[in-house]
């Protein structure tokens, strides 16, 4: 009787240790990662599918006002990149101090000014979407409330009233979920 040749059965040569060793070592970073919330690409907490949502969403909205008083959103997408962070920006205007609030609508009127748009002040609006609530088929419209006016290197916080529903500047949301 011949002795049988024992053979990996996916082929013909078999998986080298450092193959092995590197598949456990990122099967155990991927388990880390999800188990402690760590977002590092590739290796995910799964925090954006994981969290729940509730039906009501806030968000912030940044526009600048011209001289006859139209207000329109920032074109965060249009300005240099070092814009782009304004998600983040925007959820955490109210902890900045007045002077660096004032550093970021300066900022931003400037980037606008640069393409050629007259921009008077900047304001920066609370939006709350309930994603329950409908008018028919459509979505409610999202309630808008004015937070901080910026002119002339000066933020004003705007007192606090009734939300008004957001008219046809609201637009989608420039500031993201969370606010």
């Amino acid at each position: 009787m011949s002795a049988i040749r024992s053979r990996p059965a996916t082929g013909d040569h078999p998986v080298s240790p450092w193959t092995r060793r590197f598949v456990w070592v990122f099967l155990a970073a991927f388990l880390i990662a999800g188990v402690f919330g760590i977002e590092a690409w590739p290796l995910t907490g799964w925090r954006l599918f994981a969290d729940a949502r509730t039906a009501r969403q806030a968000s912030f909205e940044a526009f600048t006002v011209d001289a006859a008083g139209r207000e329109r959103p920032i074109p965060f997408a249009g300005l240099p990149v070092r814009f782009r962070g304004n998600v983040q920006v925007l959820k955490g205007y109210q902890d900045l101090s007045r002077s660096r609030q004032a550093e970021v609508c300066s900022a931003w009127a400037d980037a606008v000014r640069a393409r050629g748009v007259d921009v008077r002040e900047v304001r920066i609006y609370r939006v709350e979407v309930d994603v329950s609530k409908r008018l028919g088929k459509r979505a409610a419209p999202p309630q808008r409330t004015l937070r901080w006016t910026c002119e002339d290197g000066t933020v004003t916080a705007a007192p606090a009233g009734p939300a008004a529903p957001a008219g046809p500047a609201g637009g989608p949301s420039q500031g993201g979920p969370g606010g």
